[in-house]
């Protein structure tokens, strides 16, 4: 039966580009051969010899998750990888079996199906499963397969329609260690961005859009001019430093909300406005991100360009927040909270 998994790529997502250039999933975890281990057990006596120094639970817990990724994992499951990096997901098809590699990390081929799902194609039931604080386990809940590869399709989930039994584990699996969504610990960071997210995607849509980005540069230190809605040849807004704005550095910023993704068409011509409008730099910020080409031109254009997806311009929205105008924050009202930080039993390698 084909069953569907999360798998996490480093805390900070390490090892995402790789994964994405080369189709193979690479775990974080440095371990001896898991070849003769074909069961729990096995797996749990070679993380006892390779992580001696820590936590019983934490051992318990790193050869759940090995022995998934190992042995329960089967080619045609599906996998989905929420990305640190885009913050979008991957989701792909396991296509072979467990290989281990030189560097001694435990490897599972496969073929993507998509690496640029945006988090609001799923719905926030979903979301939630996507946020347990593992590096792998098992999404069950809310008929999440059907739905996931509903979204692969049409980019739409249809969300929960029916009752589905929660699969029972047995007492062992329980006492052992979390291996599923449903009981793990969640990213709650990562919950609340995703929140945040969808706030803006459906109160800041088109030139609204654009005054946002104007009022966080603002907020930055910059003096902002913004172009009407309409066409803008290629200018949304050209911000300065300074009093009247003609201070280094200088920037013509565009924007893009929605769905759309910058090809590399549409960042030559930002390109092209900088040296137009004789500024000093540029800024493009798109709601809908960028596609593969332009995004590895980041470091060529570094001393350029700079590109805000949906994770910077949150970033930049939330380190400005309180700077910004009354309007905004009431639209968009957001708390500071704290939380405790998960402890090393926690799941992740």
């Amino acid at each position: 039966m084909k069953r569907l998994w999360l798998v996490r790529l480093g805390k900070s997502g390490d090892g995402e580009a790789a994964a994405l250039e080369t189709s193979n999933l690479v775990l974080g975890f440095t371990i001896d051969s898991l070849a003769a281990a074909k069961d729990r057990e096995a797996v749990l006596a070679v993380v006892e010899k390779c992580f001696a120094d820590l936590k019983p639970k934490t051992q318990l817990n790193f050869a759940a998750q090995l022995n998934q990724f190992c042995n329960q994992m089967q080619p045609g499951d599906l996998v989905v990888v929420p990305l640190k990096t885009t913050g979008q997901i991957a989701v792909g098809e396991v296509s072979g079996p467990y290989s281990h590699t030189a560097q001694r990390a435990v490897s599972r081929p496969v073929k993507w199906l998509r690496q640029d799902m945006p988090r609001e194609a799923f719905r926030q039931d979903l979301l939630f499963s996507f946020g347990a604080f593992m590096t792998v386990c098992e999404v069950r809940r809310n008929d999440a397969l059907r739905r996931v590869e509903a979204v692969v399709k049409t980019g739409v989930d249809p969300g929960y329609e029916t009752a589905v039994d929660k699969p029972k584990r047995a007492a062992a699996d329980t006492e052992i260690a979390v291996e599923d969504a449903t009981d793990a610990e969640r990213d709650l960071a990562q919950l609340a961005r995703d929140q945040i997210e969808r706030k803006i995607a459906s109160s800041f849509t088109g030139h609204d859009f654009t005054r946002l980005v104007a009022e966080i540069l603002k907020a930055q230190g910059y003096v902002v001019n913004v172009s009407p809605p309409g066409a803008d040849n290629g200018i949304d807004i050209v911000a300065g430093r300074g009093a009247l704005g003609f201070d280094a550095p200088t920037l013509v910023v565009q924007v893009k909300s929605g769905t759309v993704v910058v090809d590399q068409p549409t960042l030559q011509a930002l390109i092209g406005a900088v040296t137009d409008a004789k500024a000093t730099h540029g800024l493009f910020v798109s709601w809908g991100g960028f596609n593969r080409v332009v995004e590895k031109r980041r470091n060529e254009l570094f001393f350029r360009i700079r590109m805000w997806g949906r994770t910077q311009l949150v970033d930049a929205l939330l380190e400005t927040y309180e700077r910004l105008p009354e309007e905004f924050r009431a639209e968009l009202a957001l708390r500071r909270i704290w939380t405790l930080v998960l402890d090393e039993g926690s799941g992740m390698p």
